[in-house]
């Protein structure tokens, strides 16, 4: 049974996916971090650089967060999901 897993859209609202991409087609991922800030202090946007089979390398918005720990919770998060309940 094929399985699918969301992207986050970065511009909607919370949960809501910008793609769904079946799991088993992923050649290759890449975490990005960039730390920027603003006035509430640090903010890392935690993306990832995807590879899908037969398809060129894309970058996806995950998250944005306050602390480099929250950022590598998020990283783990994904890649969990991208594991499954076979692999977890």
């Amino acid at each position: 049974m094929m399985r699918l897993i969301p992207l986050p859209d970065r511009d909607g609202r919370p949960g809501n996916a910008r793609l769904w991409i079946n799991p088993g087609h992923i050649t290759s991922v890449a975490p990005i971090v960039t730390r920027g800030g603003d006035e509430t202090g640090a903010v890392f946007t935690l993306a990832v650089d995807l590879k899908l089979e037969g398809l060129p390398t894309q970058r996806a918005w995950l998250a944005t967060c306050h602390t480099a720990n929250e950022t590598d919770q998020k990283w783990q998060q994904f890649l969990d999901l991208v594991a499954g309940p076979d692999l977890a």
